[in-house]
C-alpha cells in the first residue's frame, strides 16, 4: 500500500453498519460508463462496478448488507470469487469515492 493511501480494511470496519443512500440521477450510458448527475454542473461517469455499488445504496441496506449482496451476485454470475478481505477493501474504496464525490449520503 502506498503511503498516504487509506487502509480500506479499517475504513470498511468503520462503516460496516452505516447505511449509504445514493444521491443524484441516473442519466444513462456513455460507452461503458454510467452517467450520474447531481445537477447541470455536476455530472459523473461511473465505471460499472462503482455504478453497481451506487445503485445498491438505498438507505436501507447497511454496508455489510451490500457486501453480502455483491458476494451473492458474483457467485450467481459465475464471476471469479474474490477473497472476503479483498472484497471489503474494494467496496470501502468505492464507497469512499462515491462519498467524496457527493454521490452518496448516510442515513445512519
Amino acid at each position: 500500500m502506498a503511503s498516504g493511501e487509506p487502509d480500506y480494511s479499517s475504513v470498511y470496519n468503520e462503516i460496516a453498519d452505516r447505511k449509504p443512500l445514493k444521491q443524484g440521477t441516473d442519466v444513462g450510458l456513455s460507452g461503458e460508463e454510467y452517467i450520474v448527475s447531481l445537477g447541470e454542473d455536476k455530472v459523473f461517469a461511473l465505471a460499472p462496478a462503482a455504478y453497481y455499488v451506487w445503485s445498491l445504496c438505498d438507505g436501507v441496506r447497511s454496508v455489510r448488507d451490500i457486501l453480502d449482496k455483491v458476494r451473492s451476485d458474483l457467485k450467481e454470475s459465475g464471476e471469479e470469487e474474490l477473497e472476503e478481505g479483498e472484497l471489503k477493501q474494494i467496496l470501502a474504496m468505492i464507497l469512499a469515492e462515491l462519498d467524496n464525490a457527493g454521490l452518496i449520503g448516510w442515513t445512519e
